[in-house]
């Protein structure tokens, strides 16, 4: 039970696990729970992983308890953060992922390996620093009746240059201009060009870093990948993937499923390619799973608050920690303990309300409910930092969505399988990576008119409908025998759904703009 003694304590334990870190101290690493047993074994391998799951599902968390452990096991790993490059435009973004690389394995002893390795990493950090900040100028045009396209090229001049030219593997066979006097060169080339030709030299110096020291391999973790532009992903990881194949050097990235794009293919295909140069490992497990989801969140919660000795089932009602895993969506232990922190204050402020107000009190449903709507504001803020150019599209499918089951009277929307191709389906697959919708199930709706027809059962997050009291509970879908509930026919969603009226003697009232998320 809480109360005003303890009610600090047990919020101040949540409030420092929310903190995102990319490195796992001693607690982080005794305390971690993994979602599926073997998660960072698996990791650990000799192969290169792609680990995908929504915002707060804990991506950065597995990889810090992963570096932990490599290093413990003689690996060296490096930790890339790919979201500090956001505002770098391609191949920019991909020359400082390198220089990140490359600063990171350089060596600080004077034994013959570790000064031969500094002074090439030394050598070409000075080239990729120039062709980083060297900008791109239009030096050849071509045009024709269909079309007209544009080279960028860039100039690396003086001793860059002839750093350049030792470095690369064809440079005297390139297409690039150069003028030698006894004190300049000159190389203008596009910037993807340079680093292709200076590909050999880098995985050179990234092979010696995997062995310095009797390391015994090299682990180069890109965390938030989805940050770089979708459409230039395969780029990346072409070239990245050139540099470390071959080697035991294995790259560990981070994303977001619905925003990343690990292989193109084209002529020629570009990228990696799962399962044949990347294995997917997905962390997410949401409403699908109620059960495994609870008891995820609830161990990671014990755990937390294990040196204040609570424990959920103490200080959650039974309804409580039920509501709690449906409004989090899932195994999300980000929003699971902004919830319960927010919950606590509700069950403070109810408490205060009757009599005998300094009694021990639990958290109620109602009070988790109430807090849903305090979530709603920084899921806003992940959605526009997280989706770019896409957000305002995303933001009217979600009103649009709201509209709909308000209109319903539900929490829950169907779509048809065969829809979740479109565009707007697309949508709703990335709307619910963002987990402002939540997927339940695959079933087919409860009419004649439906027979045989697939259709997926998503739920609205509790935090759009807050705002507006629903007339109904949401269906206690994970109990057995409820799931049959959401067969309606009448919440199958379509984006012309306004224009089509519904069978019902009783219409809700159209919600208004300020009621709506981003209305």
């Amino acid at each position: 039970m809480l109360h005003r003694d303890n009610l600090q304590s047990f919020k101040a334990a949540l409030s420092a696990a929310l903190r995102t870190t990319n490195q796992a101290d001693d607690a982080l690493s005794d305390r971690f729970v993994e979602l599926r047993p073997g998660t960072v074994a698996t990791l650990e391998s000799a192969v290169n992983h792609l680990i995908t799951g929504r915002r707060g599902v804990g991506k950065s968390t597995t990889l810090a308890v992963l570096q932990r452990r490599a290093e413990e096991r003689g690996a060296r790993v490096i930790f890339v953060d790919v979201e500090t490059h956001k505002a770098r435009s391609y191949p920019d973004v991909l020359i400082e992922i390198i220089i990140d690389i490359l600063q990171a394995i350089e060596p600080k002893g004077w034994r013959k390996p570790q000064r031969e390795l500094r002074t090439r990493v030394k050598q070409l950090l000075t080239i990729l620093y120039a062709l980083r900040d060297t900008g791109a100028e239009v030096t050849r045009s071509m045009e024709c009746d269909e079309a007209q396209s544009n080279d960028l090229e860039v100039s690396l001049r003086g001793s860059v240059a002839r750093r350049y030219a030792r470095l690369s593997t064809s440079a005297a066979a390139s297409r690039s201009r150069r003028t030698k006097t006894s004190e300049s060169s000159t190389q203008t080339r596009r910037k993807e060009d340079f680093l292709r030709d200076l590909a050999p030299a880098i995985a050179q110096a990234l092979e010696k870093a995997a062995n310095l020291d009797g390391r015994k391999s090299l682990l180069v973790v890109l965390d938030d990948f989805y940050f770089i532009a979708k459409n230039k992903q395969p780029l990346v990881l072409d070239h990245l993937h050139g540099v470390t194949k071959r080697s035991n050097v294995w790259l560990k990235i981070g994303s977001v499923h619905s925003r990343t794009q690990s292989f193109s293919d084209g002529d020629p295909p570009l990228g990696m390619q799962p399962p044949h140069d990347l294995q997917h490992l997905s962390l997410d497990v949401g409403l699908t799973d109620f059960a495994t989801a609870q008891t995820f969140l609830e161990e990671v919660a014990n755990g937390v608050l294990a040196p204040t000795e609570f424990k959920i089932r103490d200080v959650l009602t039974p309804t409580a920690r039920e509501r709690a895993v449906l409004i989090a969506g899932g195994a999300v232990a980000r929003d699971y303990f902004d919830l319960l922190i927010a919950a606590a204050d509700a069950g403070w402020e109810s408490s205060q309300r009757g009599e005998g107000s300094d009694q021990p009190f639990a958290i109620s449903a109602e009070n988790v409910q109430s807090a849903a709507g305090l979530r709603l504001q920084r899921k806003q803020t992940d959605l526009r930092n997280d989706a770019g150019r896409d957000a305002p599209a995303l933001e009217a499918r979600f009103d649009d969505l709201v509209r709909f089951v308000r209109d319903r009277d539900t929490f829950f929307f169907l779509v048809r399988r065969e829809y979740m191709d479109t565009d707007w389906g697309r949508e709703i697959v990335e709307l619910e990576d963002l987990r402002f919708v939540h997927r339940i199930m695959t079933t087919r709706p409860n009419t004649s008119t439906w027979r045989g027809v697939e259709a997926v059962v998503f739920m609205v997050d509790f935090a759009a409908l807050v705002s507006k009291r629903m007339r109904k509970a949401p269906v206690e879908f994970w109990k057995a025998g409820r799931s049959d509930e959401l067969r309606r026919a009448e919440w199958v969603y379509d984006p012309k759904w306004s224009e089509t009226p519904k069978k019902s003697k009783k219409r809700q009232v159209k919600p208004t703009a300020e009621e709506l998320p981003f209305g």
